[in-house]
């Protein structure tokens, strides 16, 4: 007789009890198998199906015409491997279900500052002139600039506004509602270059002015994602989701934009007045609530 006392840890009434109850062990329902669940599971399930027809075909091997079969044995070890398999899958899904309620992004505080095409940068600062990296930001390649700039609108102005770099190619303008308020100018909320509809206002540099016809804005928050965090996460770009703030005044941020780029590292972004408002320090985090 084929004789064994456990597989992958467990005996013959652990992995029956295991593979009928994935919810008391494992948190997970019986549900089919979905190409959600990941290449590990679909092998898996994959390896059980076979297993499961390997059993049908020793069941008619050693089963006679009175329906007697005499290899019980194998056929209870063929079962019970194709429950270990089953065990196997709910595992992976039970860690990948973990995963998913625990997507986790770090906070990122982006104060007002401007974009500057390269005609904008020479208006202000002169002729041929280049932006002078100050720091390198979170993000790869950008950087903030020793440059600044003033903001002036028809209620005040705003001084030492910082320029960050590299050149775009349209000026935009990027400040929090209370400094819309101190401008006084309409609080637009938009993506990132998108300026149909949004304000103007006059900008001051060291050599000139530019009075810019659009461009200010007030960003909508965002997620900045590297493109395989993206597809780790099953999130393309132009998705909107809810953001859980952690933080010493948690908050639920509604339509957080996903931003996905090969040159982008995972950070979602917030504004002065979202992050005051949260209470955000240096260990706060964003959890992923949904799309």
């Amino acid at each position: 007789p084929f004789q064994w006392a456990t597989l992958i840890g467990l005996t013959p009434e652990e992995l029956r009890e295991r593979s009928h109850h994935p919810k008391k062990y494992f948190g997970i329902d019986h549900t089919p198998l979905s190409y959600s669940h990941g290449p590990i599971a679909a092998k898996l399930h994959h390896l059980r199906a076979k297993s499961r027809e390997v059993e049908l075909y020793a069941n008619r091997a050693f089963t006679d015409e009175t329906g007697a079969c005499s290899r019980t044995d194998l056929i209870q070890a063929l079962n019970r491997l194709s429950s270990a398999f089953y065990i196997l899958a709910c595992q992976v899904r039970s860690r990948k279900t973990q995963e998913v309620n625990e997507k986790r992004v770090p906070l990122g505080t982006s104060n007002r500052h401007i974009h500057l095409s390269q005609v904008d940068l020479e208006a202000l600062f002169g002729k041929n002139y280049t932006l002078t990296v100050q720091k390198e930001l979170s993000q790869p390649g950008q950087f903030a600039a020793q440059e600044t700039v003033t903001l002036v609108g028809p209620k005040g102005s705003l001084e030492k506004v910082r320029v960050l770099g590299p050149v775009r190619k349209n000026t935009q303008v990027e400040i929090s509602v209370t400094d819309c308020y101190k401008l006084g100018v309409e609080p637009v909320i938009r993506d990132s270059g998108q300026h149909e509809g949004t304000p103007g206002l006059e900008i001051a540099g060291p050599v000139g002015n530019v009075k810019l016809e659009a461009g200010v804005l007030v960003a909508s928050r965002h997620i900045h994602l590297h493109s395989d965090d993206a597809k780790e996460w099953s999130l393309e770009d132009g998705d909107r989701v809810r953001v859980k703030v952690e933080s010493q005044r948690p908050m639920v941020y509604e339509d957080v934009l996903i931003r996905v780029s090969d040159q982008y590292r995972k950070e979602m972004h917030l504004d002065m007045d979202e992050a005051n408002a949260a209470l955000i320090d240096a260990t706060s985090q964003g959890k992923l609530m949904g799309v």
